[in-house]
């Protein structure tokens, strides 16, 4: 059975294919919008809140959408995390490096 070993499956994500290189980039491009998405909603609800007047329906309203947010970061670094611990134990490169991710749009240059 040679040329079937698993260890030469993965590794690059080469493995994968087409499917891989399409879910890894997937992968980094909702991680970075859940990022963008977590600091606005930080930033809109820290606004509420200091516009809020005294009034404690708005500050907590500014204090749940704060909370949410953090929940959600919190989820998706964990499923990010996850999903890079399957992928080593697997032996799949499934998520993408972030200097090739910056290259490829064009910011560092």
């Amino acid at each position: 059975m040679a040329g079937t070993d698993l260890g030469t499956i993965g590794g690059n994500g080469e493995g994968l294919g087409p499917f891989g290189t399409i879910a890894s980039g997937n992968n980094g491009m909702f991680t970075v919008a859940a990022a963008i998405w977590f600091l606005l909603q930080v930033v809109f609800g820290g606004y509420e809140w200091m516009s809020a007047g005294g009034d404690s329906k708005k500050i907590e309203g500014a204090r749940s959408r704060i909370t949410n947010s953090f929940i959600g970061i919190i989820i998706v670094v964990g499923s990010w995390s996850l999903l890079a611990v399957t992928g080593k134990f697997l032996g799949f490169d499934t998520l993408v490096d972030p200097t090739k991710f910056i290259n490829s749009v064009g910011i560092g240059k």
